[in-house]
């Protein structure tokens, strides 16, 4: 019984290697842009979180000063509401920037999962590849080896009808030509 592999011919398995060379290249393409970005979203990460803490930063300071001032009857009380807005307006924006680096760390996230479905669907792309030219090989020299034995078998032919055909020869050579009876 013949092999699957003969009855697909090296062009179509030629055919198929290229296919698969263009997927698994596709693939690389979209390895390298899930890659860059998982370092965007870092960089945006890393960005948001130093906005974080130079505003904790401040936010600590504008505390420090509030509660450095004298407590006294002497503070107005307009003071006292702007300082506490102050320190309000300053714990939103905290709120806000805290938000915006969970989101950045969620974005990370979820370009890292993508890299890695990614990296995976390359290395199922790449051994597809690698099986189909080492079906392109098995084609191929099934078909050389094919090719041979065919050869051969003609050689054979070839040998065995020059054998007989020098039998006939001889046995013509052997055999008087005229008989007398």
């Amino acid at each position: 019984m013949a092999e699957p592999s003969l009855r697909l011919s090296p062009q179509a398995a030629g055919q198929l290697v290229t296919l698969r060379q263009r997927r698994a290249t596709e693939a690389r393409q979209l390895l390298s842009a899930a890659t860059s970005q998982v370092d965007q979203r870092l960089g945006i990460l890393t960005h948001a979180c130093q906005v974080l803490s130079t505003h904790q930063a401040h936010q600590l300071q504008v505390r420090a000063e509030i509660s450095s001032r004298p407590q006294d009857a002497l503070v107005s009380a307009v003071l006292l509401r702007r300082d506490h807005e102050h320190t309000e307006e300053l714990a939103r924006h905290e709120k806000r920037l805290k938000d915006k680096v969970a989101q950045a760390e969620r974005d990370v996230e979820k370009a890292r999962q993508l890299a890695a479905a990614t990296r995976r669907l390359l290395m199922q792309y790449e051994q597809r590849e690698k099986q189909a030219r080492d079906l392109l090989e098995r084609v191929v020299t099934e078909r050389r080896t094919a090719q041979e034995r065919r050869e051969e078998q003609d050689i054979a032919e070839l040998a065995m009808m020059r054998q007989s055909s020098a039998r006939l020869t001889r046995q013509r050579r052997t055999t008087p030509r005229h008989s007398v009876p």
